[in-house]
């Protein structure tokens, strides 16, 4: 029964950082501005181009003193502004299209969508116009399709990406320019008395490329060159057709890349982009408080490189048009930018002064309404008077016409209106951090009891006297803090995890029923194994030391080193064959990490040598290699041979068969099917077709050295258990650390595990040459689960002691994870940089999903080695069944 409340406990802890840090800044009920018309205000444009060239970073804009855009730099040499735009992690399409748009950085709740839906309808600068039209890929037009005032919104996209290297990815931008030049040509006239329009032109065509060819390659300069020369014929084409100068153009990114054609994460190439504003409204000369300069050719002189948020874009495009900033809008407008008089850029300061004072002024009124508020602290800062007294100060000024210091007060309480706005997002964070804790505190101490199965202990016979008073303490806790949040109006989620660390001491701390010794774990177990305060160490030794591999991922080469010695160094005979076999492999693996991450690097030598490890790996024992069916032998080197085929073809720039494509998804297929179709009942014999079978699938997803990576990695834990097995001592928190270590050494060893935040689909070339995120991504989980399942086979099949102590190792392996989540709980950044809180979030995140993920892979390995044949599976037992199973019959041996 522990492992369901595993499940649940695990469940609710992940979700409760959900609710401290992923819970949506999206404010509703708002009130949008006025326009700068309704103050008397002609705007300086009538129309704004935004151009977003996906995914090109402002390094490949400025290498060589701009020399790849030579038709932009003539724009901004002559007219505007160009500088570099701060984006914020996640560096990807979605997250920078939003923050472009509506000035709101990604909403974290919509991961509960698979981030393709809104969960809550936000505003954006298309809603706020009077006609938008946009044109791009089908992923960004649909995040703003679905929004409120769709009529006056005209998107145009296409669904169908390709990214197989014989692909002019440039096409993609070819179909956007195409499209525009035949609304220009149809609807120009109509459109040239129109007034706060928006053009939205999103070019992929560089995205696909980078990923592809990697940023700097020829082809992807190739791509840089036809765009930047498109852009430029349509600034041309607009210029044509509406000869008034009324049109303000902004051309940016949405992220950057890496130089290994990947984007996510948080590194200077992902998140610097440049950005080049020019045309109707756009000042020549803007405050550069940075400094910045930058050559623009070979000959000078130095232009001024200026930098900004990203999401201040938004109340500047705004602006710009005459419209108010989005009412969902973090960004501030940065002063300077527009040719204007200062009366217009006082008032659209206000404007967006008064706009983030909205969404600050409704979380004051939502924490008002609580029955304790009076009591409770709030923002003192920005206090309901400050609010008045701004706007009251505000009309003066600009009655006596003194707006410089309109703009300056304008800007000072935004800074204080966001300020508030994080303040009361975060209302509840320590309370919420301080009842998690507790949270984990509690199912570590039923953890530890669990494991301890000492019913004679002090602690248990202390729980047995005070049952009345702990049931007691714990139920009028419960009561009177029902009572206070009630009376406070505390959302219900949040009030759920208030209450959750009381119910779930109460479990921990409930005395073991009578019939605690008849338990299904009994059935099997050993005698009880006591675990000693000695044990207790060493699990949060092992758990702090684990710790420390998610900050340096080179730091588990180490930690790899010193275990595998530790464990391993006295099981084997000195100066045997075995001995030192398995001391060059340690030594060998040890070096992986210290190696550049293989997300985004492609070596078809490296790739080579992993495809002869495999071959040799299993048929170098006669016994196993006679073991083989034939179709198993067959469709296995095939397979490994159109790897090389596919990888050949792909780095030399020639599209892969679909032929070759079919087969691979064909062996995905059967490799997991011929080993639950096969007859073998010997654990030896089902664990070598797995190694082969698995070991060629996972050679299909590799781009460089990680299939050299696992093998080896396969071949050293075999050597370990095997000398392990001849040794009495053995020790339950050795073998769940064992377990946990290879886990994440398969994990961090090849860098694998970058590729969840960024990517490589060079992964997929085998599989696909379509641009298909979901199947991708489905492929590269895929690439990250197959060494933990072939850890675990090897680890079951070859160790009769785990196989007889399965329920104390993985409840020692809980153990060893929470206080490992435990941890990174307290490592969560609330401030600082995105890269810094959603790195810590998802080192969290990991540590709450690994346990049942290994839990889970446990149990495919048990099935692939047929120790529960498919007939005799009750669904109904089965959450027992990933652990509890009759003791193995002699027909395994």
């Amino acid at each position: 029964m522990w492992i369901a409340y595993a499940l649940v406990v695990h469940v609710l802890l992940l979700g409760s950082i959900f609710v401290i840090y992923f819970r949506s800044p999206v404010i509703t009920g708002l009130t949008p501005q006025k326009r700068t018309l309704f103050y008397g205000l002609e705007a300086p444009a009538n129309r704004l181009v935004l151009i977003v060239t996906d995914g090109f970073r402002a390094d490949s804009f400025f290498e060589e003193n701009c020399r790849y855009v030579p038709h932009l730099r003539q724009i901004f040499m002559r007219e505007g502004v160009v500088g570099v735009s701060r984006t914020r992690v996640p560096t990807e399409t979605r997250p920078g299209h939003i923050t472009l748009l509506a000035g709101l950085y990604e909403d974290p709740s919509a991961v509960l969508r698979g981030w393709k839906k809104n969960p809550i309808d936000f505003d954006t600068v298309f809603n706020r116009s009077a006609q938008t039209y946009a044109w791009g890929a089908a992923d960004v037009m649909n995040v703003f399709s679905h929004l409120s005032n769709a009529g006056k919104m005209h998107f145009r996209f296409y669904d169908d990406l390709d990214f197989s290297p014989g692909y002019d990815t440039y096409e993609q931008d070819e179909w956007v320019f195409k499209r525009v030049k035949l609304l220009l040509q149809r609807k120009g006239e109509a459109l040239r008395r129109g007034k706060h329009v928006v053009f939205f032109l999103h070019l992929l065509g560089l995205d696909t490329a980078g990923h592809v060819h990697k940023p700097g390659s020829p082809k992807f300069l190739e791509n840089v060159d036809k765009t930047e020369r498109g852009v430029y014929e349509i600034y041309q084409e607009f210029e044509r057709v509406f000869p008034d100068k009324r049109t303000a153009y902004l051309l940016t990114a949405d992220h950057g890349m890496t130089d290994s054609g990947s984007h996510g994460a948080g590194s200077r190439h992902e998140t610097d982009t440049p950005f080049v504003l020019w045309g109707a409204g756009v000042s020549r000369t803007v405050p550069n408080p940075g400094g910045l300069n930058f050559m623009p050719n070979d000959e000078g002189p130095a232009m001024p490189l200026y930098e900004l948020e990203q999401a201040q874009l938004t109340p500047l495009m705004s602006a710009l048009v005459g419209l108010p900033p989005p009412m969902n809008n973090f960004g501030t407008l940065p002063v300077g930018y527009m040719n204007v008089s200062k009366e217009y850029e006082a008032i659209a300061s206000h404007l967006n002064a008064l706009q983030l004072l909205e969404q600050y002024e409704a979380l004051l009124k939502q924490h008002k309404k609580g029955f304790f508020a009076e009591v409770l602290s709030e923002f003192s800062v920005l206090s309901t008077e400050v609010i008045k007294g701004y706007k009251d100060v505000i009309l003066m000024l600009h009655k006596d016409r003194d707006y410089l210091n309109s703009i300056e007060r304008s800007q000072v309480v935004m800074a204080k209106a966001l300020e508030g706005i994080d303040y009361y997002h975060g209302y509840y964070r320590r309370a919420l951090l301080l009842s998690t804790t507790s949270t984990f505190l509690g199912w570590i101490f039923y953890l530890y009891r669990l494991l301890a199965r000492n019913r004679a202990g002090k602690v248990e016979l202390i729980l047995e006297r005070n049952t009345k008073l702990v049931r007691l303490s714990l139920g009028s806790s419960v009561i009177l803090l029902v009572i206070c949040l009630l009376g406070q109006r505390t959302p219900l989620d949040i009030s759920f995890y208030l209450l959750l660390p009381l119910f779930v001491w109460l479990k921990a701390l409930q005395p073991w029923n009578l019939n605690f010794s008849f338990s299904p774990a009994a059935a099997y177990s050993v005698p009880a194994m006591q675990t000693t305060m000695w044990q207790l160490i060493l699990i949060i030794a092992c758990a702090e030391l684990m710790v420390f591999t998610f900050f340096e991922r080179r730091l588990i080469s180490l930690c790899f080193l010193a275990f595998a010695c530790y464990n391993g160094w006295s099981n084997f005979q000195p100066k045997s064959r075995e001995f030192y076999s398995w001391l060059a492999l340690v030594l060998i693996l040890a070096c992986f990490p210290l190696l550049p991450l293989s997300v985004g690097y492609r070596n078809g030598y490296l790739l080579g040598v992993g495809v002869i490890v495999i071959l040799v790996n299993s048929f170098w024992n006669t016994k196993t290699r006679l073991s083989y069916k034939k179709h198993t032998k067959y469709c296995n080197a095939l397979i490994l041979l159109q790897t090389i085929v596919c990888a050949y073809l792909h780095s030399n720039g020639l599209n892969i068969p679909i032929p070759l494509k079919v087969a691979s998804w064909n062996f995905l297929v059967y490799s997991f099917a011929s080993i639950l179709q096969s007859k073998d009942q010997r654990l030896d014999m089902r664990l070598a077709q797995i190694g082969f079978n698995l070991g060629s699938l996972y050679a299909t997803l590799c781009t460089s050295y990680e299939a050299v990576f696992v093998q080896l990695l396969v071949l050293e834990l075999s050597l370990s258990l095997k000398a392990q097995n001849a040794q009495a001592e053995k020790s339950v928190i050795r073998l769940a650390f064992t377990l946990l270590l290879y886990t994440f050494f398969s994990l961090f060893g090849s860098g694998n595990i970058a590729s969840i935040s960024s990517f490589d689909p060079n992964i997929a070339r085998c599989y696909l040459s379509h641009f298909a995120p979901f199947v991708i991504m489905g492929l590269v989980l895929l690439k990250l689960l197959v060494p933990v399942v072939l850890i675990m086979s090897i680890v079951y099949a070859q160790s009769e002691f785990v196989r007889q102590h399965e329920e104390q190792i993985f409840i020692s392996l809980l153990l060893i994870c929470d206080v490992m989540g435990l941890n990174f709980l307290f490592l969560v950044r609330n401030q600082g940089s995105w890269l810094d809180i959603g790195t810590s979030i998802s080192h969290f995140v990991i540590m709450e999903v690994t346990t049942l993920v290994i839990l889970l892979l446990f149990y495919t390995a048990k099935q692939l080695l047929r120790v529960i044949p498919w007939e005799e599976i009750d669904i109904k037992r089965l959450p027992l069944r990933l652990i509890h199973w009759d003791l193995i019959s002699a027909k395994h041996h």
